[in-house]
């Protein structure tokens, strides 16, 4: 095989899985910590029982096979095991609390390309992630996530869900 059709193949590839990624461009995360908790310390952890995910999503045609519930605190669990986190069913140094939702009516607005503004429905979800210490209730650290619901297939909104989680709890 010559070295150009090598190339040629290699180039497809790569231009195959570039075009294969899921955007996140429109995920916005900001996390706040705690300044006087040493997260460092902090090894054990419990996610609260009433932590969710709202009725909003459920009920998305796009998520019906999906159970988002155990999807994200699995995300969450690799994410905190990664950072040698390790959790518990009891006495925990830290709770983690978290809940996610929709907002399918939201509206957006937006220049069209004379420049005249235009209000269209843009779908939003939005995550809170808060770790809070167990022996005082004090929040050691808070982020959120959103961006827009695109209704895209569930792989790909598997995909938006893990870089938010990851982002979220980035710098942990």
């Amino acid at each position: 095989m010559s070295k150009w059709i090598k190339g040629a193949v290699v180039a497809l590839m790569i231009a195959g899985l570039a075009g294969c990624g899921v955007s996140t461009k429109d995920i916005e995360v900001e996390t706040v910590k705690s300044a006087k908790a040493n997260l460092k310390g902090y090894k054990t952890y419990e996610i609260i029982k009433e932590s969710g995910v709202d009725d909003t999503l459920k009920k998305d045609k796009t998520l019906k096979n999906a159970n988002v519930d155990a999807d994200i605190k699995a995300l969450i669990n690799t994410e905190l095991q990664k950072k040698g986190k390790i959790e518990v069913k009891k006495n925990p140094d830290f709770f983690v609390a978290y809940v996610a939702g929709a907002d399918m009516n939201a509206m957006q607005i937006k220049l069209d390309k004379k420049g005249r503004s235009m209000i269209e429905n843009v779908p939003a979800a939005a995550m809170v992630l808060m770790l809070v210490d167990a022996d005082t209730g004090s929040i050691i650290w808070l982020s959120t996530a959103e961006g827009e619901f695109k209704g895209l297939p569930l792989d790909q909104q598997k995909k938006r869900l893990e870089y938010a989680v990851k982002k979220m709890l980035s710098g942990l």
